[in-house]
C-alpha cells in the first residue's frame, strides 16, 4: 500500500493571469526530464472540482532492460522503449495548495518527485515570471514543543513565505505584514552568545507555527536535557503528514481516492482559515 505525503504548494505568478489556470497548465504537460539515464514526465492529468489527478512517472527512452527469447530460451540485451519503470500518483487540492503523493521505494523517492515535479512545472512554464514550490507540511506544533524542551538556545533561524491566501490565528499579524508589503520571502536568524541562551518569544512561536504550516523552514539549536548539543528542523521526516492509501483504493475511482483522503486534507485545512 503507498504512503502518501502531504505537502504545500507555493505559487506567485507576477504576470496577469489566474494562478488556478496557471497551476493546471503547468502540470498539464509535454514536458519530459531526464536524471540518471532515467527520464519523467507528468501524465494522465484529469480535475474534478478542487481537485487534480495525475502521475508523475519515470520510464526509460532507451529500452535497454533484458527480454527472453522464448526460442532459444536465452536472455538477450534490449528491451521495451519508454518502458515505465515507476508511477507516482499525486492529488492535488486547488483550493487550499496542498499536494498529496505517493513515494515510490527504491523507484522514485520523495526528494525526487519533488525535484522532478518542480522542474517539469518550470520547464512548461519556460520564459515567464513565476515563482513554485514544495514544502512539508509537519505535524502541528510538534517542532514548538520540541524547541520548548531545548536548553540555552543558541541559534534560531526562520524562513517564510506568504500564503495562499491562507492564515492561522496564531501566524495571521506576520502573514498580512508579508502580503502588504508584498514580501515573497523573509529570513530571519537569531543568535546569542549569553550563557542562557535565546528567550522564544510569542512572535518567534508564531513564526515557528507558520513554518510548520507549510510555509517556510525553521530549525533551533540548543541542548537537550543531558547537555548534548542539538539541532532541530521543521523539515524533520518523523514530522511529516502522510496517509496509507490501499491499492483497491487508488484502482477505483477518482472521487472515491478523494474521499478517501479528505480527512487528512481536513485536518490540514483546518489548521487555517480560508479566506475568500
Amino acid at each position: 500500500m503507498p504512503k502518501m505525503y502531504f505537502n504545500r504548494l507555493h505559487l506567485n505568478v507576477t504576470e496577469n493571469q489566474r494562478k488556478d489556470i496557471f497551476l493546471i497548465d503547468g502540470i498539464r504537460s509535454e514536458a519530459s526530464a531526464g536524471y540518471n539515464d532515467y527520464s519523467y514526465k507528468i501524465v494522465d492529468v484529469v480535475t474534478y472540482e478542487n481537485y487534480i489527478k495525475g502521475y508523475l512517472i519515470k520510464y526509460d527512452p532507451y529500452g535497454r532492460g533484458e527480454v527472453l527469447d522464448e526460442i532459444t530460451g536465452t536472455v538477450i540485451r534490449g528491451g521495451t522503449v519508454n518502458n515505465i519503470v515507476g508511477k507516482s500518483l499525486f492529488i492535488i487540492n486547488t483550493a487550499e495548495m496542498i499536494i498529496a503523493f505517493e513515494e515510490i521505494k527504491n523507484l522514485i523517492s520523495k526528494t525526487m518527485f519533488e525535484r522532478m515535479f518542480i522542474n517539469l512545472f518550470k520547464t512548461n512554464h519556460q520564459g515567464k515570471t513565476f515563482e513554485f514550490s514544495i514544502s512539508t507540511i509537519s505535524e502541528k506544533y510538534s517542532f514548538i514543543e520540541k524547541v520548548k524542551k531545548l536548553h540555552n538556545i543558541n541559534r534560531v533561524s526562520i524562513m517564510l513565505v506568504p500564503s495562499n491566501p491562507n492564515n492561522a490565528d496564531l501566524w495571521r499579524d506576520t502573514d498580512e505584514r508579508m502580503q502588504e508589503n508584498r514580501i515573497t520571502k523573509y529570513r530571519e536568524v537569531q543568535e546569542s552568545s549569553n550563557d542562557e541562551g535565546i528567550i522564544i518569544d510569542d512572535e518567534t512561536i508564531a513564526k515557528m507555527a507558520m513554518s510548520e504550516d507549510g510555509y517556510g523552514v525553521a530549525s533551533a539549536q540548543g541542548k537537550d536535557e543531558e547537555g548534548n548539543l542539538l539541532t532541530i528542523t521543521t523539515t524533520s521526516k518523523r514530522q511529516e503528514i502522510t496517509q496509507v492509501l490501499p491499492d483497491n483504493v487508488e484502482r477505483g475511482s477518482f472521487p472515491g481516492i478523494i474521499n478517501y483522503l479528505s480527512r487528512t486534507f481536513e485536518r490540514i485545512r483546518s489548521r487555517t482559515n480560508h479566506q475568500e
